[in-house]
């Protein structure tokens, strides 16, 4: 009775590990899938990719690389960026105002003339769009822009 018992343990902790490394496995070549096709043309914005057995629906950011703003402070505005996009793409209702703003200043110890840029933007939306997991991140346009991918399984949208 004690062997049987340790031989159906045994088979039940042999088993778990393989459905972890499978959906692993599809993430990573999800992921890799999704690069190539960003590095060959690159896009932003929303798309549906569909592989053998799901659908995905793929959310692509670039946030520009500043020395001022913090990683977390990009995070935050890549993951904002893409909720806004889901949203848009999935209810179609928003409104948008946009203005930007040039101050130009110049420093008279170094002569240099300094311009800066802010861009406000105002938005108006109706939705709710569940959370999208992160999928990669890299570099982009020799590290000016970083690029984030976002992705949910359709199926859980529901």
């Amino acid at each position: 009775m004690m062997k049987i018992f340790s031989l159906i343990v045994v088979m039940v902790l042999s088993v778990n590990p393989v459905w972890s490394q499978s959906y692993n496995q599809e993430k990573i070549t999800l992921t890799n899938f999704l690069v190539r096709m960003y590095k060959s043309t690159p896009f932003e914005g929303v798309k549906v990719v569909a592989d053998y057995e799901n659908n995905y629906l793929v959310s692509v950011v670039l946030v520009k690389n500043n020395t001022n703003s913090s990683v977390s402070a990009r995070n935050r505005v890549a993951q904002i960026k893409s909720a806004r996009q889901v949203s848009q793409y999935l209810n179609s209702v928003i409104t948008l105002e946009s203005e930007t703003i040039i101050r130009t200043t110049e420093k008279v110890k170094e002569e240099k003339t300094i311009n800066e840029i802010t861009e406000v933007i105002k938005e108006n939306s109706i939705g709710f769009t569940k959370g999208m997991e992160v999928l990669t991140t890299f570099d982009n346009n020799d590290a000016k822009e970083h690029c984030y991918m976002f992705f949910r399984r359709i199926e859980d949208m529901k």
